[in-house]
C-alpha cells in the first residue's frame, strides 16, 4: 500500500555512522543493502526514515546474535489520527490526499524524536523526499503547514 506499510530494506551499517550528522554522507559508501550495493550514510538514513527498522546484533565475527523487532512507524489508530488531522500533505500548496502520503517524524526517530501525533506531520513522497534532501531547509508557518527553501 502506498502511505501504509513500508517497504522492508535490509541496510548494513553500524550505529553510530547511521545517526551522525547529515553532513558526513559523503560519496564513500559506507552501508551496504542485502542486494550489495554500497549506499553512504545519508542515503542510509533517508532509507530509515520510512522503512521499518530491524536492528540486528553481531558479534566480534559479524555473527549475527540477535535479530530485533521492527517499530517506529505511524500504524493504526496513530496513523488514522494523522490523517484525519492533516488530510493532505502539508507542504504548502500541496493538496495530494492523505491517502497517498507519507507519516514523517518532524524531531527524527534516530534523534530521539517520538512517534506521536504531535512528533508527526504528513508528506507526499515527492516533500518526504525534499524533507531529507540537504540542498533544502524548511520552516513551519503558523497554520501547521511547512515550506520549503533551497539552502544558498
Amino acid at each position: 500500500q502506498h502511505g501504509g506499510s513500508a517497504t522492508q530494506v535490509l541496510v548494513m551499517i553500524d550505529y553510530d555512522t547511521l545517526c551522525g550528522s547529515l553532513a558526513d554522507s559523503g560519496a564513500h559508501g559506507v552501508a551496504q543493502t542485502s542486494t550489495g550495493d554500497s549506499i553512504t550514510a545519508g542515503q542510509a538514513r533517508r532509507l530509515a526514515c520510512t522503512a521499518a527498522i530491524t536492528p540486528v546484533v553481531l558479534g566480534g565475527k559479524s555473527e549475527i546474535l540477535d535479530v530485533g523487532r521492527a517499530s517506529r512507524l505511524f500504524k493504526g489508530a496513530l496513523r488514522t489520527a494523522l490523517d484525519l488531522r492533516d488530510r493532505n500533505c502539508r507542504t504548502e500548496g500541496c493538496d495530494i490526499p492523505a491517502a497517498w502520503c507519507e507519516a514523517h517524524h518532524k524531531t527524527p526517530w534516530s534523534q530521539g524524536g517520538p512517534t506521536s501525533l504531535d512528533n508527526g506531520v504528513l508528506l507526499c513522497p515527492y516533500h518526504h523526499h525534499r524533507a531529507h534532501d540537504p540542498a533544502y531547509d524548511h520552516s513551519s508557518l503558523p497554520n501547521g503547514d511547512i515550506r520549503y527553501h533551497r539552502r544558498p
